[in-house]
C-alpha cells in the first residue's frame, strides 16, 4: 500500500468514526428519531460520506451497538488476570448491564434481528468467549458453582436488564438488587439444589435466531 494509500485509508476510518461518535451523541440527546442529515453535520462530513459507511440508519444504529460490544469484550479480557476470579466475573457482569442500559434504546433498536445481523452475532459470540473463560475461572477458584454456563448467565443478566428497563426509572437500586440474586444463584454455596437439565450453548441459541440472508444495498432514510 502506498503513502497515500494508506492516508486515503485512515482518513476513510476517522470518517467513520466520527460518524459512529456523532450518531450515538446525537441518540442520547434526541432518541433514535434524529434524521441523517444532522448525524454527517453534527461529524463534520457530507451526506455521501454517511451514505458510503452505513448504507440505512439501521446499519448505523447497529454498527455502534457492535462497537460497544467489542469495548465490552475488551473489557473482559483484561479482568483474566485479575487476583480474584469471582469478582473479575460479577464485575464483568455488572459492566455489560451497565452498558445495555446506557444505551438502551440503541440495543431496543436492534433486539428484533439481534442476532440474524452477522456482524451482531460475531460481537455476541466474542462476548459469550470472554464470559466462557471468566466463569471457567471463577469455577477453578471455587467461586461458582460448576453445574452453571455462560448462556445461563447471560440469561439471567437479560432477566436484570428487563427489570431495569421496567423499575429503574421509579427504583433505581434494582439493577444492584437483581445481580445480587444472580451472584447468590450461581455461587458455589448455592451448588447444594442441582439445577435440572443441560445448560444452554450458543450453539443453541444461534439455532433459535438463524442469520438473514444478505441484503440489498438501499439508500439510508
Amino acid at each position: 500500500m502506498t503513502p497515500s494509500e494508506r492516508a486515503l485509508r485512515a482518513d476513510a476510518e476517522r470518517n467513520r468514526q466520527r460518524l459512529l461518535d456523532a450518531a450515538e451523541e446525537l441518540f442520547r440527546e434526541h432518541g433514535l428519531e434524529v434524521g441523517v442529515a444532522e448525524i454527517a453535520q453534527r461529524a463534520g462530513v457530507g451526506r455521501g460520506t454517511l451514505f458510503r459507511n452505513f448504507a440505512t440508519k439501521q446499519d448505523l444504529i447497529a454498527a455502534i451497538v457492535i462497537e460497544r460490544m467489542k469495548e465490552a469484550t475488551d473489557y473482559g479480557r483484561t479482568l483474566l488476570d485479575a487476583p480474584d476470579a469471582g469478582e473479575a466475573l460479577f464485575g464483568f457482569l455488572e459492566e455489560i448491564v451497565g452498558r445495555q442500559q446506557l444505551d438502551r434504546c440503541l440495543f431496543d433498536a436492534v433486539a428484533d434481528t439481534f442476532l440474524a445481523d452477522q456482524e451482531i452475532r460475531a460481537a455476541h459470540a466474542d462476548i459469550v468467549g470472554g464470559l466462557e473463560d471468566l466463569l471457567t475461572r471463577a469455577k477453578e477458584a471455587g467461586a461458582v458453582r460448576s453445574d452453571v454456563g455462560a448462556m445461563d448467565v447471560l440469561m439471567l443478566v437479560k432477566g436484570v436488564c428487563e427489570a431495569a428497563s421496567a423499575l429503574g426509572a421509579t427504583e433505581p437500586a434494582i439493577v444492584g438488587r437483581q445481580l445480587d440474586l444472580v451472584r447468590a444463584a450461581i455461587s458455589a454455596s448455592a451448588a447444594d439444589q442441582p439445577l435440572r437439565g443441560r445448560a444452554p450453548t450458543l450453539a443453541d441459541v444461534e439455532r433459535a435466531h438463524p442469520p438473514a440472508p444478505a441484503r440489498a444495498t438501499e439508500a439510508a432514510p
